[in-house]
Order: structure tokens, then sequence, then C-alpha cells
């Protein structure tokens, strides 16, 4: 019995790793279409996903429309200029002839891995019987292991891909995951912004899949005009770590940037010598509030260096009204080292009772803002939440309020309040280097509020980066595990 049982678990076995080797050895398969030619392959893996690769530009975008234990690899080797521009356009013509050109190349590239896996598992059989000899029972019962092995693995293989087509869902492409080096991520979802919007109207998500993988592509086309991205970047909690400052160079390029605090460690002179005059090679417009890591030291100095200081002001960037609110503990003397300076309610004798009156003051001066901002900038999470909480029960508000201190990207949602906090930008400060990544956030806003948040995580050394977008109209955007939708009961994070 038990014999019998290990011969089965092997066959399993063997099934399995025939259907790994043949769809490896299947390689690529190269398509024409109407939109250029295109390189497919599959590969085993869990979850399954699409990874869209485009070399022009070294841009990488990831979904998950499928439930399969398989990953698409598409690359793009070629494009057609006019046929992107058409399609990109809405051109209802290329867009069919795409569509059908996408599903005869997946159909392709699907039947190639699952020929190429029986066949792969034909032969590892065919050799394990071979090998074993009379120990795996008689010519008979070997042969019959053999063909039921292949058998096995044609139907993992074939029922992978009839469950990849089963259980697709193109929309799942409205909300990927990017990849590239800094600068050309940033350029990237800038890019895919634009598309997103362009191809908003279509009726069909799978129009709009294809529309915006022709934007995509006629962007990657014309990245030598390196046109500036249209977003807001968001960024807090440097914590004085000067040597991630060439990363956020390369990732910033120059766009507006909302600072939510915490740029120094202490905010002591020697922190203001070395990173001040490195802000301006950030962006020609910053707008920042303190944290409790700052004094009033440093931010005099920022402000005398160009960078615009909210000491509870307000100030319109990119036609958006900004308001910021200072932190409580950011220190206002001469000493920023002094042993006396505490940093945390929880160092306060009444540290509870003293959260409560800054809650209390942050909301009294939002109550009085006039007119009311699209943005409103505190550093510490907890306050931001409370705020949140607060204008969220006030109608007819629309608000964003960005916000930083705990160093963990994530998006909430309360109603048409929205706290976005972009994580550490200076990975995790100058005790955190080499352990943590830099995390920044894109915000892209429409006329009607913010639209979308992309939080970005890039890798200090190497300058490597991915991001995920959250778009917060999209109906499934509470499934986002970066989003907590807080309309659904869901609750927030420490702050």
């Amino acid at each position: 019995m038990l014999r019998r049982v290990g011969i089965a678990l092997a066959a399993i076995a063997v099934a399995i790793g025939g259907c790994a080797l043949g769809m490896r050895l299947a390689g690529s398969s190269i398509h024409d279409t109407a939109l250029g030619e295109v390189a497919l392959d599959v590969e085993p893996s869990v979850p399954g996903r699409v990874d869209v690769f485009i070399p022009l530009a070294n841009w990488g975008i990831r979904s998950r429309p499928f439930d399969a234990p398989l990953t698409l690899n598409v690359s793009a080797r070629s494009v057609e200029r006019q046929a992107l521009l058409r399609a990109a356009g809405g051109d209802r013509g290329v867009l069919d002839a795409a569509r059908a050109d996408a599903e005869e190349a997946v159909e392709d590239a699907l039947l190639r891995a699952v020929v190429w896996s029986a066949v792969a598992t034909l032969f590892l059989a065919a050799t394990l019987a071979l090998v074993a000899g009379p120990r795996l029972g008689t010519r008979r019962r070997r042969i019959i292991l053999t063909v039921a092995c292949t058998a096995v693995a044609a139907a993992l293989s074939g029922g992978s891909a009839w469950l990849t087509g089963r259980t697709f869902d193109a929309s799942a492409f409205e909300q990927p995951d990017f990849y590239a080096r800094g600068a050309e991520l940033t350029q990237l979802l800038a890019v895919a912004e634009k598309s997103q919007e362009a191809t908003a109207a279509y009726e069909s998500s799978v129009d709009r899949t294809l529309g915006g993988y022709a934007q995509l592509l006629a962007g990657a086309a014309r990245l030598a005009e390196r046109e500036e991205p249209d977003s807001i970047a968001l960024a807090s909690d440097l914590h004085g770590n000067r040597a991630v400052l060439p990363a956020l160079e390369s990732a910033f390029r120059r766009q507006p940037i909302l600072f939510a605090g915490d740029f120094g460690h202490d905010g002591s002179e020697a922190e203001a010598d070395v990173l001040v005059p490195r802000m301006s090679d950030l962006s020609d417009e910053i707008v920042a509030v303190s944290g409790n890591h700052d004094s009033r030291l440093l931010m005099g100095r920022l402000e005398e260096a160009g960078v615009t200081v909210l000491d509870k002001g307000d100030v319109v960037l990119e036609g958006r009204r900004i308001a910021g609110w200072p932190d409580p503990f950011e220190w206002p003397g001469g000493r920023p080292d002094d042993p006396r300076r505490v940093f945390s309610f929880g160092e306060l004798p009444d540290g509870d009772r003293a959260f409560e009156r800054a809650q209390d003051d942050l909301r009294d001066w939002f109550d009085g803002l006039e007119p009311m901002p699209d943005i409103v900038m505190v550093h510490q999470n907890g306050l931001a939440q409370g705020l949140a909480r607060h204008a969220a029960e006030q109608p007819g508000v629309e608000l964003t309020i960005v916000t930083g201190h705990d160093h963990e990207q994530h998006v909430d949602r309360y109603g048409q309040v929205v706290v976005v906090d972009a994580g550490s930008t200076g990975a995790g400060g100058i005790f955190g280097i080499g352990t943590q990544s830099i995390g920044v956030a894109n915000l892209h806003f429409t006329g009607t509020g913010l639209r979308a948040v992309d939080l970005v995580e890039i890798e200090p050394v190497s300058g490597a980066a991915h991001a995920e977008r959250i778009v917060l109209e999209a109906t499934d955007a509470c499934e986002k595990d970066l989003l907590i939708c807080h309309d659904e009961g869901e609750e927030s994070p420490g702050g």
C-alpha cells in the first residue's frame, strides 16, 4: 500500500516538474499584432499574473487579471506608430484588430505551454521508468505510469490555460503595479496616469486596457522628449539621511513636492548645513510642514532657501489650496540637541491628555480655515486620522490630508476625505539605511479631487523601483492591501 502511495506521489511530482520544465523549454513565441510585434511566454507562478515589459523605456507593468497559477510575460519588440496613435484615440477598427490579435497570441502561447509540458513530462517519466526498471513493476505498468504522468501534466497545464480564460477580468489592469528605475518609474507613472484619463470613457474594460497599452507604447516611443510629470509628489521622514538624496533627485525629477515633516533627526545646525542646500536639487516647488524631529532653526533655514514652510498658513500649488499645521514637537529653542527635549506624546507624563489637546487644536484650526483648502498637511499620522474623521462628518467636505510619521505606506478613505502616507523618504533614517526602501508617493488630481495615488518604493543603492497604483474611484479599490476604507468599516493603522 505504501509503495503504491509513494509511486502515485512520485508520478504527481514528475507531472508538476514536467509542467514547469516544459513551460520553460517552450520559450517565447513571437506574434505580429495591430499595435506591433510582441513576444509571449508562460511560466508557472502563484499567484498568477500578467507581466508586461516595454524595453524601449525599461518600463514594467504587473496585473492579476486571472486566478490561474501562471504568469504570462509580454514583451513589446516593436511598435506600429500610426496604429498606436489611432488606438490611443479610440479608433474602433484598430482596437478590434488588436483585441483579436491579442486573443490569438495568448491562445497560441498557452497551447504552446500545454504541448511542451506534456512532452517534457513524457520525457521525464520515460527516463524515470528506464532508470528505475523493474522496481516500478512490469513493463506494462511502467508504460501505464508514463502515460498517466503525461496525462496529469496535460490536465494540469490545460486546466490552468482554461482557468486563465475562464476567470479573466480586464478591469484588473486599471490598478496595476509598476516597476522601473527611479527616473523611468516617474515617467511611467505620468504616462500611465494620462493613459487612464484618456481611456476612461471607453465602454469596455478590454478596450480601456488595449487603449492604455497603446498609450504606454506611444509614450515609450516618445521617451526622448522627456515630458515632465504633471502629478504632485509626497514625501516625509528623511531623518537626516543624506545618502538617499541622489535617488530622490532621480525619482522626483523636479516635480512639485509636498514634504510632510521630519527633514532632520533633531534639526541641528549641522543637519541644516548638510540638508538645506540639497533640497533645491529636488524641486523648484517644495511645500513643507515641520515634524516632531524638526526644529524652528531648520525650518527657518529651509524657508530662506526657497522652501514654502506652512505654519498654520496656506499656499496655492498647481491650482490647489494647501494648508499646513506645524508639529507640536517642533523644537522652538536654539539647541535642538537639548537633553530635555521630547519627541512624542508618549514621553510626556500626561501624554494621552496632551494628544487630545493637540487634536482639539488641530480641529479648531481646520474649522476656522477660509476658504476651505483642497489639501491639508499634518506630520503625525494619528493626528491626521483624527482630523479625517472630523472632516468626514461635515457635509460636502472633499479633502486630501497628507501625513507621515509612522514610516508605513497606506491610504485611508473616509468617504470624500482621503489620508495619504508615503512612508519614509529616508529609508528609515540614518539608523535604518540598508534595511528599508525609500517610500514616496505621486498624487494625481482631477477637477473633482484626488483621483489616484501611486505608492512608490525605491531601493536606495540600485535605484530600482516599483509602484502600486490605487485608483480611488475604482469599484474594487477597497480590495487593495494599502487602501483602508473606513466607510467600509476598516480600522486605521496606529500613528
